[in-house]
């Protein structure tokens, strides 16, 4: 009987402390919603899931896509898109798995955003496009672009990924960590650990900020952006850390006959040699380097580096 005791009252512990995880997890997603990114924008109704996405201005086609980093959203572009609107029909959207759009518990792949832009460019632009891609989604760009050429003109790479990390494939070390933030319950609580405030803050000042620029708001948007949709926001991170979403673009940059812009901080590690490898594949890229900034140069400097696209945007027509 004693022995019968202490089971159940393992198994009771163990129990209301599954449960006391699961209501903490639910009221952080609840918690996180804020506000902060609008709600009110328009809706593609793809094959995975609803892509949210706004769109404004008149001229040429411009999209803007988000990096492909946990919490990423197309607030990223908030302070371009009025004054590239002047000139262009500005499209920014939020990947699958990010921000606003849906997010599906799946496995996400640089080979599913291809396709997500390429379907977004046929069904909703309906017209070859100019191109800003941040970050690591500049594989997402490059690769669209050499499945269907015929959609895509200009194109700029903002700090893409070095080859040594776009090189990297999953392996045992990284699927596992994927396993363990897909896990139900303790998964979803590691991964509302990693997108605190407090992690989102260390991470952006070390690896994405320059120590002058201001992150309080993009904290909070990040914050936010990782949290909507609730436990189904996790699987995007899950598959970020297990190497899922690299692609290494070196083998098709140089097949590319499109003109394209490469744009670095000079505060972001090794881009030198990042921008110089991929104008030794393809010498025709042309490239610019922005002092004072890191990995985002459209945030810490928004009107330094509107001017380059700009000028970039308008040389090649």
């Amino acid at each position: 009987m004693k022995v019968n005791n202490k089971i159940i009252t393992a198994c009771l512990t163990a129990s209301a402390a599954v449960s006391s995880i699961a209501l903490l997890n639910k009221w952080i997603f609840l918690s996180s919603n804020k506000g902060l990114l609008p709600r009110n924008r328009f809706s593609y109704d793809w094959r995975f899931g609803s892509i949210s996405y706004h769109v404004s201005g008149k001229g040429k086609p411009l999209l803007l896509i988000h990096d492909l980093l946990p919490g990423s959203s197309d607030i990223e572009w908030n302070s371009l898109v009025e004054k590239l609107s002047i000139s262009h029909t500005v499209y920014s959207l939020d990947l699958l798995g990010f921000g606003r759009s849906d997010k599906p518990a799946i496995t996400y792949t640089n080979y599913l955003y291809v396709q997500l832009i390429t379907d977004f460019i046929k069904s909703v632009i309906g017209r070859r496009t100019d191109v800003i891609a941040s970050g690591s989604s500049s594989s997402v760009a490059v690769m669209s672009c050499c499945n269907d050429h015929a959609l895509f003109d200009r194109m700029i790479l903002v700090n893409p990924d070095s080859p040594k990390i776009a090189g990297q494939i999953p392996n045992k070390r990284s699927k596992m960590q994927k396993f363990l933030i897909d896990c139900p319950v303790f998964g979803t609580l590691l991964y509302n650990i990693m997108m605190s405030k407090l992690f989102l803050n260390k991470d952006l000042s070390k690896h994405y900020l320059s120590a002058a620029c201001r992150q309080n708001d993009l904290v909070c948007s990040f914050h936010e952006a990782a949290h909507i949709g609730g436990c189904r926001s996790k699987y995007i991170y899950s598959s970020i850390i297990g190497n899922y979403t690299n692609f290494s673009i070196s083998h098709k940059i140089s097949e590319i006959d499109n003109s394209i812009l490469l744009i670095g901080g000079m505060m972001e590690e090794s881009i030198t040699d990042t921008i110089q490898y991929y104008k030794e594949l393809n010498p025709a890229i042309e490239s610019s380097y922005m002092k004072g900034c890191r990995h985002f140069p459209q945030i810490e400097k928004p009107e330094d580096f509107l001017q380059l696209c700009q000028i970039f945007l308008s040389s090649t027509i």
